[in-house]
Protein backbone atom coordinates (compact mmCIF):
# COMPACT_ATOMS: atom_id res chain seq x y z
CA UNK A 1 0.00 0.00 0.00
CA UNK A 2 1.77 3.33 -1.02
CA UNK A 3 0.32 6.90 0.29
CA UNK A 4 1.46 10.28 -1.30
CA UNK A 5 1.03 13.12 0.82
CA UNK A 6 -0.80 16.10 -0.41
CA UNK A 7 -1.87 19.44 1.37
CA UNK A 8 -5.55 18.30 1.90
CA UNK A 9 -5.86 14.52 0.41
CA UNK A 10 -3.86 11.70 0.17
CA UNK A 11 -3.73 9.09 -2.92
CA UNK A 12 -4.69 5.58 -1.42
CA UNK A 13 -3.10 2.05 -4.16
CA UNK A 14 -5.33 -0.54 -2.39
CA UNK A 15 -4.94 -4.39 -3.17
CA UNK A 16 -6.98 -7.44 -1.62
CA UNK A 17 -7.49 -10.27 -2.27
CA UNK A 18 -10.70 -12.88 -1.20
CA UNK A 19 -12.23 -16.37 -1.78
CA UNK A 20 -15.83 -17.28 -1.96
CA UNK A 21 -17.28 -20.19 -3.89
CA UNK A 22 -20.59 -19.49 -5.31
CA UNK A 23 -22.48 -22.65 -6.63
CA UNK A 24 -23.20 -20.45 -10.36
CA UNK A 25 -22.68 -17.24 -11.73
CA UNK A 26 -26.43 -15.43 -11.69
CA UNK A 27 -26.91 -11.83 -10.89
CA UNK A 28 -28.73 -13.21 -7.49
CA UNK A 29 -25.53 -15.31 -6.16
CA UNK A 30 -22.86 -13.03 -7.27
CA UNK A 31 -24.92 -9.99 -5.24
CA UNK A 32 -24.69 -12.29 -2.16
CA UNK A 33 -21.75 -12.85 -2.38
CA UNK A 34 -20.86 -9.78 -3.02
CA UNK A 35 -22.73 -8.42 0.31
CA UNK A 36 -21.06 -11.51 2.16
CA UNK A 37 -17.45 -9.93 0.62
CA UNK A 38 -17.96 -6.25 1.44
CA UNK A 39 -17.90 -5.74 4.80
CA UNK A 40 -14.52 -7.87 4.78
CA UNK A 41 -13.31 -5.71 2.17
CA UNK A 42 -14.07 -2.70 3.74
CA UNK A 43 -12.41 -3.72 7.04
CA UNK A 44 -9.29 -4.66 5.19
CA UNK A 45 -9.21 -1.38 3.28
CA UNK A 46 -10.30 0.83 6.45
CA UNK A 47 -7.39 -0.97 8.13
CA UNK A 48 -4.37 -0.38 5.49
CA UNK A 49 -5.42 3.10 5.20
CA UNK A 50 -5.24 3.56 8.94
CA UNK A 51 -1.81 2.24 9.40
CA UNK A 52 -0.57 3.68 6.22
CA UNK A 53 -1.50 7.09 7.49
CA UNK A 54 -0.44 6.09 10.65
CA UNK A 55 3.24 5.96 9.28
CA UNK A 56 3.10 9.00 7.51
CA UNK A 57 1.83 11.13 10.55
CA UNK A 58 4.26 9.80 12.87
CA UNK A 59 7.02 10.68 10.43
CA UNK A 60 5.31 14.23 10.67
CA UNK A 61 6.85 16.80 13.40
CA UNK A 62 3.19 18.24 14.59
CA UNK A 63 0.60 15.44 15.07
CA UNK A 64 -2.98 15.45 14.13
CA UNK A 65 -3.46 14.08 17.56
CA UNK A 66 -1.74 15.12 21.30
CA UNK A 67 -1.16 13.22 24.64
CA UNK A 68 -4.45 13.38 26.70
CA UNK A 69 -2.16 14.26 29.65
CA UNK A 70 0.39 16.23 29.11
CA UNK A 71 -0.77 18.04 25.48
CA UNK A 72 2.25 16.84 23.35
CA UNK A 73 1.22 16.65 20.26
CA UNK A 74 5.16 15.94 18.32
CA UNK A 75 7.06 13.16 20.22
CA UNK A 76 5.69 9.94 20.07
CA UNK A 77 6.65 6.19 19.57
CA UNK A 78 4.86 3.59 18.47
CA UNK A 79 3.59 0.96 20.80
CA UNK A 80 1.51 -1.79 18.13
CA UNK A 81 -0.20 -1.43 15.17
CA UNK A 82 -2.87 -3.84 15.59
CA UNK A 83 -4.19 -3.58 19.31
CA UNK A 84 -7.39 -4.37 20.70
CA UNK A 85 -9.96 -4.47 18.90
CA UNK A 86 -12.92 -1.57 18.46
CA UNK A 87 -16.02 -1.72 16.85
CA UNK A 88 -17.34 1.17 14.27
CA UNK A 89 -20.10 1.52 12.45
CA UNK A 90 -20.54 2.33 8.87
CA UNK A 91 -23.63 2.33 6.55
CA UNK A 92 -22.95 -0.46 5.66
CA UNK A 93 -22.20 -2.71 8.36
CA UNK A 94 -20.69 -3.09 11.99
CA UNK A 95 -16.67 -3.44 11.64
CA UNK A 96 -14.11 -4.35 13.68
CA UNK A 97 -10.93 -3.06 13.88
CA UNK A 98 -7.69 -3.30 15.22
CA UNK A 99 -6.47 -0.07 17.54
CA UNK A 100 -2.95 1.58 16.81
CA UNK A 101 -1.42 2.50 20.08
CA UNK A 102 1.48 5.17 20.38
CA UNK A 103 3.37 6.34 23.66
CA UNK A 104 4.04 10.04 24.64
CA UNK A 105 7.73 10.85 24.84
CA UNK A 106 7.64 13.33 26.96
CA UNK A 107 5.32 11.56 30.18
CA UNK A 108 5.44 8.01 28.82
CA UNK A 109 1.76 7.70 28.45
CA UNK A 110 -0.17 5.32 26.22
CA UNK A 111 -2.91 6.57 23.32
CA UNK A 112 -4.50 4.81 21.27
CA UNK A 113 -4.82 6.95 17.87
CA UNK A 114 -7.39 5.40 15.18
CA UNK A 115 -10.31 7.11 16.29
CA UNK A 116 -8.62 10.12 16.42
CA UNK A 117 -7.68 9.77 12.70
CA UNK A 118 -10.60 8.01 11.54
CA UNK A 119 -12.33 11.77 12.93
CA UNK A 120 -14.09 10.12 15.90
CA UNK A 121 -14.53 10.95 19.38
CA UNK A 122 -12.49 8.56 22.06
CA UNK A 123 -15.18 5.92 22.64
CA UNK A 124 -16.97 7.00 19.87
CA UNK A 125 -18.30 4.28 17.88
CA UNK A 126 -20.81 6.31 15.15
CA UNK A 127 -19.66 9.23 12.94
CA UNK A 128 -22.10 11.99 13.14
CA UNK A 129 -22.63 11.67 9.19
CA UNK A 130 -23.47 8.13 9.23
CA UNK A 131 -25.66 8.70 12.71
CA UNK A 132 -27.30 11.37 10.68
CA UNK A 133 -28.34 9.76 7.95
CA UNK A 134 -29.46 6.87 9.80
CA UNK A 135 -31.69 9.25 11.71
CA UNK A 136 -33.24 10.37 8.52
CA UNK A 137 -34.02 7.19 7.38
CA UNK A 138 -35.92 6.59 11.10
CA UNK A 139 -37.82 9.91 10.27
CA UNK A 140 -39.44 8.68 6.15
CA UNK A 141 -40.40 5.58 7.96
CA UNK A 142 -40.77 3.09 10.69
CA UNK A 143 -37.68 2.10 12.67
CA UNK A 144 -38.67 -1.71 11.80
CA UNK A 145 -39.26 -0.41 8.30
CA UNK A 146 -35.64 0.76 8.18
CA UNK A 147 -34.14 -2.17 10.15
CA UNK A 148 -35.95 -4.27 6.70
CA UNK A 149 -34.35 -1.77 4.29
CA UNK A 150 -30.92 -1.62 5.80
CA UNK A 151 -30.92 -5.62 5.07
CA UNK A 152 -31.90 -5.74 2.37
CA UNK A 153 -29.12 -3.77 0.65
CA UNK A 154 -26.43 -5.56 3.05
CA UNK A 155 -26.08 -3.52 5.94
CA UNK A 156 -27.28 -5.48 9.44
CA UNK A 157 -28.22 -2.31 11.04
CA UNK A 158 -31.05 -2.91 14.17
CA UNK A 159 -33.96 -0.88 14.14
CA UNK A 160 -33.03 0.30 18.00
CA UNK A 161 -29.32 1.86 16.45
CA UNK A 162 -31.67 3.88 14.08
CA UNK A 163 -33.76 4.97 16.89
CA UNK A 164 -31.10 6.02 18.99
CA UNK A 165 -29.85 7.62 15.96
CA UNK A 166 -33.04 9.70 15.33
CA UNK A 167 -33.02 10.79 19.01
CA UNK A 168 -29.42 12.20 18.63
CA UNK A 169 -29.72 13.97 16.01
CA UNK A 170 -33.24 15.13 16.74
CA UNK A 171 -31.69 16.94 20.25
CA UNK A 172 -28.90 18.55 18.13
CA UNK A 173 -31.08 20.59 15.86
CA UNK A 174 -33.02 23.93 17.43
CA UNK A 175 -34.97 25.62 15.10
CA UNK A 176 -35.07 29.70 15.28
CA UNK A 177 -36.30 32.97 13.26
CA UNK A 178 -34.35 33.61 10.05
CA UNK A 179 -33.34 36.92 10.10
CA UNK A 180 -33.15 37.05 5.86
CA UNK A 181 -36.85 35.81 6.28
CA UNK A 182 -39.82 37.75 6.13
CA UNK A 183 -41.73 39.26 9.04
CA UNK A 184 -44.41 37.03 8.74
CA UNK A 185 -45.27 33.42 9.97
CA UNK A 186 -47.95 31.32 11.16
CA UNK A 187 -48.48 29.55 14.85
CA UNK A 188 -50.34 26.86 14.93
CA UNK A 189 -50.87 23.06 16.94
CA UNK A 190 -52.46 19.59 16.80
CA UNK A 191 -52.91 16.34 18.87
CA UNK A 192 -50.49 13.94 18.78
CA UNK A 193 -50.72 10.15 20.58
CA UNK A 194 -48.48 9.71 23.69
CA UNK A 195 -48.15 7.08 25.53
CA UNK A 196 -50.32 6.61 28.46
CA UNK A 197 -52.29 9.39 27.84
CA UNK A 198 -55.56 8.31 25.94
CA UNK A 199 -56.43 9.88 22.55
CA UNK A 200 -54.25 12.40 21.47
CA UNK A 201 -52.81 13.52 24.87
CA UNK A 202 -50.16 16.28 23.91
CA UNK A 203 -50.33 19.03 21.05
CA UNK A 204 -47.69 19.25 18.75
CA UNK A 205 -46.99 23.36 18.44
CA UNK A 206 -45.16 24.65 15.42
CA UNK A 207 -44.13 28.19 14.23
CA UNK A 208 -43.17 29.12 10.34
CA UNK A 209 -41.97 31.71 9.18
CA UNK A 210 -42.53 32.62 5.44
CA UNK A 211 -39.51 33.22 3.33
CA UNK A 212 -38.85 34.67 0.29
CA UNK A 213 -40.18 33.40 -3.23
CA UNK A 214 -43.26 31.38 -1.42
CA UNK A 215 -41.67 28.85 0.64
CA UNK A 216 -41.87 28.37 4.55
CA UNK A 217 -39.40 27.22 6.96
CA UNK A 218 -40.28 25.87 10.30
CA UNK A 219 -38.87 28.49 13.05
CA UNK A 220 -39.60 26.73 16.29
CA UNK A 221 -41.50 23.31 17.36
CA UNK A 222 -42.38 22.54 20.65
CA UNK A 223 -44.61 19.79 22.13
CA UNK A 224 -47.25 20.61 25.37
CA UNK A 225 -50.64 20.92 26.81
CA UNK A 226 -53.71 22.01 24.85
CA UNK A 227 -53.80 25.55 24.56
CA UNK A 228 -50.79 25.86 27.17
CA UNK A 229 -47.90 28.22 27.21
CA UNK A 230 -45.90 28.81 24.32
CA UNK A 231 -43.24 30.32 25.73
CA UNK A 232 -40.82 27.22 24.70
CA UNK A 233 -41.79 28.18 21.03
CA UNK A 234 -40.77 31.49 20.55
CA UNK A 235 -37.68 30.93 22.99
CA UNK A 236 -34.81 30.50 20.38
CA UNK A 237 -36.68 33.31 18.31
CA UNK A 238 -36.83 36.33 20.69
CA UNK A 239 -33.91 38.31 19.07
CA UNK A 240 -34.76 37.85 16.19
CA UNK A 241 -37.90 39.23 16.39
CA UNK A 242 -36.75 42.35 17.90
CA UNK A 243 -34.88 42.50 15.10
CA UNK A 244 -37.79 43.40 12.65
CA UNK A 245 -40.15 46.34 13.08
CA UNK A 246 -43.21 44.32 13.44
CA UNK A 247 -43.84 41.00 12.84
CA UNK A 248 -47.23 39.65 11.05
CA UNK A 249 -48.51 36.45 12.99
CA UNK A 250 -51.45 34.16 11.57
CA UNK A 251 -52.32 31.37 13.87
CA UNK A 252 -56.29 29.27 14.15
CA UNK A 253 -57.33 31.19 17.13
CA UNK A 254 -55.20 30.43 20.63
CA UNK A 255 -54.63 33.72 22.39
CA UNK A 256 -52.42 31.85 24.26
CA UNK A 257 -49.97 31.94 21.62
CA UNK A 258 -49.56 35.42 22.59
CA UNK A 259 -48.09 34.94 26.14
CA UNK A 260 -44.77 33.83 24.39
CA UNK A 261 -44.29 37.01 23.05
CA UNK A 262 -44.09 39.15 26.63
CA UNK A 263 -41.11 40.83 25.79
CA UNK A 264 -41.29 44.13 23.74
CA UNK A 265 -42.01 42.71 20.08
CA UNK A 266 -44.67 43.96 18.06
CA UNK A 267 -46.95 41.26 16.93
CA UNK A 268 -49.48 41.74 14.38
CA UNK A 269 -52.13 39.36 15.12
CA UNK A 270 -54.38 37.60 12.40
CA UNK A 271 -56.51 35.02 12.61
CA UNK A 272 -56.14 32.91 10.17
CA UNK A 273 -59.69 32.91 7.83
CA UNK A 274 -58.70 29.52 6.39
CA UNK A 275 -59.56 28.13 9.85
CA UNK A 276 -62.94 30.23 10.63
CA UNK A 277 -65.25 28.21 8.35
CA UNK A 278 -63.64 25.05 9.66
CA UNK A 279 -63.87 25.51 13.46
CA UNK A 280 -67.51 27.20 13.02
CA UNK A 281 -68.42 24.20 11.69
CA UNK A 282 -67.49 22.38 14.94
CA UNK A 283 -69.11 25.32 17.10
CA UNK A 284 -72.95 24.93 15.03
CA UNK A 285 -72.32 21.26 16.17
CA UNK A 286 -72.01 22.19 20.02
CA UNK A 287 -75.40 24.01 19.13
CA UNK A 288 -76.92 21.05 17.34
CA UNK A 289 -79.75 20.78 19.32
CA UNK A 290 -80.69 24.47 18.26
CA UNK A 291 -80.05 23.77 14.41
CA UNK A 292 -79.15 20.64 12.71
CA UNK A 293 -76.31 19.78 10.21
CA UNK A 294 -76.80 20.92 6.50
CA UNK A 295 -80.11 22.38 7.26
CA UNK A 296 -81.26 25.73 5.80
CA UNK A 297 -80.46 27.71 8.78
CA UNK A 298 -76.78 25.73 9.20
CA UNK A 299 -76.08 26.56 5.81
CA UNK A 300 -77.08 30.09 6.02
CA UNK A 301 -74.55 30.51 8.71
CA UNK A 302 -71.52 28.81 6.34
CA UNK A 303 -72.82 30.59 3.27
CA UNK A 304 -72.54 33.86 4.76
CA UNK A 305 -68.92 33.15 7.13
CA UNK A 306 -67.53 32.15 3.54
CA UNK A 307 -68.57 35.23 2.12
CA UNK A 308 -67.17 37.19 4.99
CA UNK A 309 -64.12 35.73 5.32
CA UNK A 310 -63.35 35.63 1.53
CA UNK A 311 -60.63 38.35 0.79
CA UNK A 312 -59.66 39.83 -2.29
CA UNK A 313 -55.78 40.09 -3.52
CA UNK A 314 -55.05 43.15 -4.76
CA UNK A 315 -56.54 45.88 -3.09
CA UNK A 316 -54.11 48.71 -2.91
CA UNK A 317 -56.20 51.94 -1.87
CA UNK A 318 -56.24 53.02 1.71
CA UNK A 319 -60.29 54.04 1.44
CA UNK A 320 -61.21 50.76 -0.69
CA UNK A 321 -59.82 48.64 2.12
CA UNK A 322 -61.60 50.55 4.66
CA UNK A 323 -64.94 50.43 2.73
CA UNK A 324 -64.04 46.52 2.27
CA UNK A 325 -63.59 45.82 6.13
CA UNK A 326 -66.30 48.06 7.22
CA UNK A 327 -68.72 46.16 4.98
CA UNK A 328 -67.53 42.89 6.46
CA UNK A 329 -67.43 44.10 10.07
CA UNK A 330 -70.97 44.71 9.63
CA UNK A 331 -71.63 41.45 7.87
CA UNK A 332 -70.02 39.46 10.64
CA UNK A 333 -72.27 41.79 13.59
CA UNK A 334 -75.40 41.23 11.49
CA UNK A 335 -74.55 37.26 12.13
CA UNK A 336 -73.94 37.35 15.19
CA UNK A 337 -77.03 39.12 15.91
CA UNK A 338 -79.09 36.46 14.36
CA UNK A 339 -77.05 33.81 15.91
CA UNK A 340 -77.62 35.34 19.12
CA UNK A 341 -81.75 35.75 18.38
CA UNK A 342 -81.93 32.12 17.46
CA UNK A 343 -79.68 31.07 20.66
CA UNK A 344 -76.94 29.74 18.80
CA UNK A 345 -74.55 30.16 22.08
CA UNK A 346 -71.93 28.33 21.13
CA UNK A 347 -71.31 30.39 17.30
CA UNK A 348 -72.31 33.48 19.22
CA UNK A 349 -69.23 33.03 21.37
CA UNK A 350 -66.91 31.50 19.08
CA UNK A 351 -67.17 34.70 16.47
CA UNK A 352 -67.37 37.22 18.87
CA UNK A 353 -64.11 35.77 20.19
CA UNK A 354 -62.60 35.96 16.48
CA UNK A 355 -64.21 39.52 15.18
CA UNK A 356 -61.35 41.52 16.56
CA UNK A 357 -58.53 39.90 14.32
CA UNK A 358 -59.81 38.92 11.50
CA UNK A 359 -58.98 41.64 9.10
CA UNK A 360 -55.43 42.51 10.84
CA UNK A 361 -53.71 41.58 7.68
CA UNK A 362 -55.57 43.22 5.03
CA UNK A 363 -55.81 46.44 7.07
CA UNK A 364 -51.71 47.29 7.17
CA UNK A 365 -51.55 45.78 3.64
CA UNK A 366 -49.57 42.88 5.14
CA UNK A 367 -51.60 39.65 3.67
CA UNK A 368 -55.42 39.80 2.35
CA UNK A 369 -56.73 36.11 1.73
CA UNK A 370 -54.96 34.29 4.43
CA UNK A 371 -54.64 30.59 4.38
CA UNK A 372 -53.13 27.99 6.65
CA UNK A 373 -49.56 26.89 5.05
CA UNK A 374 -49.37 25.07 8.42
CA UNK A 375 -51.89 22.87 7.91
CA UNK A 376 -50.09 20.77 4.87
CA UNK A 377 -47.32 21.04 7.28
CA UNK A 378 -48.71 18.86 9.72
CA UNK A 379 -49.92 16.50 6.85
CA UNK A 380 -46.26 15.49 6.31
CA UNK A 381 -45.81 15.22 10.58
CA UNK A 382 -48.70 13.10 10.80
CA UNK A 383 -47.17 10.76 8.12
CA UNK A 384 -45.06 9.45 10.79
CA UNK A 385 -46.57 10.23 14.10
CA UNK A 386 -49.19 8.63 14.21
CA UNK A 387 -47.95 5.25 12.89
CA UNK A 388 -48.05 4.68 17.27
CA UNK A 389 -47.61 6.57 20.32
CA UNK A 390 -44.66 7.75 21.47
CA UNK A 391 -42.46 9.76 24.27
CA UNK A 392 -42.79 13.18 24.53
CA UNK A 393 -39.07 13.25 23.75
CA UNK A 394 -39.33 10.45 21.41
CA UNK A 395 -42.19 12.47 19.16
CA UNK A 396 -40.16 15.81 19.27
CA UNK A 397 -37.20 14.57 17.77
CA UNK A 398 -38.42 12.45 14.89
CA UNK A 399 -40.59 15.41 14.27
CA UNK A 400 -37.89 17.63 14.16
CA UNK A 401 -35.57 16.03 11.88
CA UNK A 402 -38.12 15.01 9.21
CA UNK A 403 -39.54 18.69 9.47
CA UNK A 404 -35.75 20.05 8.99
CA UNK A 405 -35.27 17.78 6.07
CA UNK A 406 -38.56 19.07 4.14
CA UNK A 407 -38.58 22.41 5.12
CA UNK A 408 -35.30 23.29 6.07
CA UNK A 409 -32.50 22.37 3.99
CA UNK A 410 -31.10 19.31 6.35
CA UNK A 411 -28.47 17.33 4.26
CA UNK A 412 -27.19 14.22 6.54
CA UNK A 413 -24.97 13.36 2.96
CA UNK A 414 -23.19 17.22 3.63
CA UNK A 415 -20.48 16.19 5.98
CA UNK A 416 -19.24 20.09 6.14
CA UNK A 417 -22.66 22.09 6.65
CA UNK A 418 -25.25 19.14 7.26
CA UNK A 419 -27.22 22.02 8.84
CA UNK A 420 -28.08 25.64 7.16
CA UNK A 421 -28.31 28.84 8.79
CA UNK A 422 -31.44 28.90 11.18
CA UNK A 423 -30.79 25.06 12.34
CA UNK A 424 -28.43 25.92 15.21
CA UNK A 425 -26.66 22.81 15.33
CA UNK A 426 -24.43 23.68 18.65
CA UNK A 427 -27.72 24.57 20.57
CA UNK A 428 -29.09 21.38 22.08
CA UNK A 429 -32.54 21.31 23.32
Amino acid sequence: MGLTPREKDLTITFDCQFKVKVPDVTLTTLLKAFTYLLPKILVDFIQKALIGYGELVMARKQKPFACPKCGNAERFTWKTRAGKPMEVLTTYAWITLRQMQVQCSSCGTKTSIGRALLGLEPYQRIAPEVRRKLGLLGTLTTFRVAETFMKTFGAAIDKMTIWRAVQKTGEEIAFSLDPKGEARGEADGTGIGIKGIKKRGKELKVLVQYMKGGTIRVAGIDIGSYNGNWNRLFKQSLETLKEFKSFFLVTDGDTSILDGLKEKVKVLYQRCLWHIPHQLKFALWQDKAKVKRKSPEWLSVMGRIYEIVGIRSGIDSDEEIQALVEVKKQSLDALIADCRAKEYKHVVSYLENAKNDLFTGITNKLQGKTTSRIERLFRTVNMRINVSKWTTKGALNVTKVRLAFYYNGFDPENSENPYPEGLNPEVST
